[in-house]
């Protein structure tokens, strides 16, 4: 997948054949996104003439807006750049155009935006977004201003309707980001077509897990992604590409340390072995219990061979 990072980067040779693009902020690539990418593959492979087809664009914001607009008010991210871009490759879309959200960006008119960027640079035929989508200065670009500019400048214009959760609500990144601070990852599983996750590197703890005759992965670096409401999960680590089973806390030792920041620790399934330094990736798949302080040390290692046991059971049906 290509990659450009800034609107001078574009070069209208580069797509002489012409582009189908899906604009939007993509954050999680939830349902919801899947479905306009969805909708973007399909528009290339009608708009393939003499043998060529067109070339597959995904236009997005290498930071959320609101971080400029409005940075008080600015969600954490549920993938990181990179996450995001890994997503984009996986999906088979050809071009990722991701450029920075700043003063420059969000005084460009939504018709100089239409005409400019997806007309001129990147010679748009077909343009894909979601339904409830704002683009250009203050926002005053929607469907329907896509839809009038299409007419004028010969592109189709795809305005996709939201996806529904199984309770009829519109699936979004907002409600994703509700589900994970409850602790609902299900929910998110369900929001996101798959599991939601946190990666980082493995670094060293204060071995107390081990000591305990549970060793822990611990999670540490600069994590990706959005790490759930502090408690215990059943969930996957991915390391080395090497898929095992794990049972996963989130959060402080209300036992032991109840003041200590919170972190995200895996007791990797049926494995032992030196991680340090290794790149880990956390699945998460289901919420097994809150985090508690524990009257004995009796008690809590009697909790976590049951947190394990349980972990096992939800694991095996999935």
């Amino acid at each position: 997948m290509q990659v450009f990072e800034s609107l001078s980067e574009l070069d209208p040779a580069d797509f002489a054949a012409g582009s189908c693009v899906a604009v939007g902020k993509f954050d999680g690539l939830h349902r919801g996104h899947q479905a306009i990418l969805s909708q973007l593959d399909r528009a290339a492979e009608q708009s393939t003439g003499e043998g060529v087809r067109s070339r597959t664009v995904v236009f997005t914001f290498a930071n959320n807006p609101l971080s400029y607009l409005n940075p008080n008010h600015c969600p954490h991210p549920l993938m990181s750049r990179a996450q995001r871009l890994e997503a984009f490759e996986a999906a088979g879309v050809d071009v990722c155009v991701m450029v920075e959200f700043d003063e420059a960006f969000a005084r460009i008119p939504a018709e100089e935006f239409v005409a400019d960027v997806l007309v001129n640079k990147l010679r748009a035929r077909h343009v894909v977004m979601g339904a409830d989508f704002r683009f250009g200065y203050r926002g005053s670009g929607d469907g329907a201003l896509l839809e009038r500019l299409g007419a004028e400048y010969g592109f189709d214009a795809e305005l996709v309707e939201w996806v529904e959760d199984n309770g009829g609500d519109q699936v979004s990144s907002s409600r994703v980001r509700e589900a994970l601070g409850q602790g609902d990852v299900e929910a998110a599983h369900r929001m996101l077509g798959r599991p939601p996750v946190v990666r980082g590197e493995v670094v060293h703890g204060d071995a107390r897990g081990r000591e305990l005759g549970f060793p822990t992965a611990n999670l540490g670096g600069a994590l990706e992604g959005f790490v759930p409401a502090d408690g215990v999960y059943s969930g996957w680590v991915v390391i080395d590409g090497v898929r095992r089973e794990a049972a996963i806390s989130v959060g402080n030792n209300p036992t032991f340390t109840p003041n200590e920041q919170s972190r995200v620790e895996a007791f990797i399934l049926d494995f032992e072995g030196d991680l340090y330094g290794k790149a880990m990736e956390v699945q998460f798949a289901h919420r097994l219990r809150g985090t508690v302080a524990f009257e004995s040390l009796e008690a809590l290692i009697e909790q976590m061979h049951d947190d394990v046991v349980r972990a096992r059971v939800l694991l095996a049906g999935e």
